[in-house]
């Protein structure tokens, strides 16, 4: 068996991108509209089995949301929209249900929630700032949708100097093919694609005693 991976929770953020009931839930708005959401529920347990070790570690923990407000929808925003687009109607909508973090997940007191509007959980926040108040160098990504903006926060956070991880176990995507690439990119460009078997955490002194 390869050695694992050691991380130190005291330097080290678990990073959730958007399981949000919209994305992950079959009452969600994907999921009623029909859609196959397999591929964005499928990280729900064994993130959860994670969020449950970064707890108990001391590990800062990061929610992330793509919160709209009526009519912010990006194709109320772009004339050239991506060519295979395919969004439609109101969802991820302020307040709602379908905004929130899915259940199996939910955010304690104290740990972060960002919400935003676009795919880096970096950009029109407060993410960075709050990382390296927290001493947070590197952070492990996890969530939906992998090549979207699960990449997209990996590259910005990579670019504002946090060491980056994707655990691939740990995120999801529409499609399975785009989600393996992103893990080829993350090893290229970024830093390392890991499994959730393949790390460890070193614990906070004070989460040790």
């Amino acid at each position: 068996m390869a050695e694992k991976l050691t991380f130190d929770a005291a330097e080290t953020a678990l990073v959730v991108v958007d399981m949000q009931n919209d994305f992950c839930e079959p009452e969600g708005f994907y999921g009623k509209a029909g859609m196959d959401i397999s591929g964005l529920m499928a990280p729900t347990a064994p993130l959860a089995a994670l969020l449950g070790r970064a707890r108990e570690a001391g590990m800062t923990v990061v929610f992330t949301r793509i919160v709209r407000e009526k009519g912010e929808a990006a194709e109320n925003q772009h004339k050239l929209l991506p060519k295979r687009w395919f969004s439609f109607g109101e969802r991820l909508m302020r307040g709602s249900w379908g905004a929130e973090v899915v259940d199996p997940l939910c955010p304690r007191e104290g740990e972060l929630i960002v919400d935003k509007i676009g795919y880096s959980s970096f950009e029109g926040t407060t993410l960075e700032r709050d990382l390296k108040e927290r001493g947070v160098t590197t952070i492990l990504l996890t969530g939906v949708v992998t090549y979207a903006c699960v990449l997209a926060t990996g590259f910005a956070a990579f670019d504002k100097g946090f060491d980056v991880a994707l655990i691939s176990d740990a995120a999801g995507s529409w499609n399975e093919g785009l989600g393996n690439a992103t893990g080829e990119i993350v090893d290229l460009l970024m830093g390392r694609t890991l499994r959730s078997d393949e790390i460890q955490f070193t614990p906070r002194r004070e989460a040790a005693a």
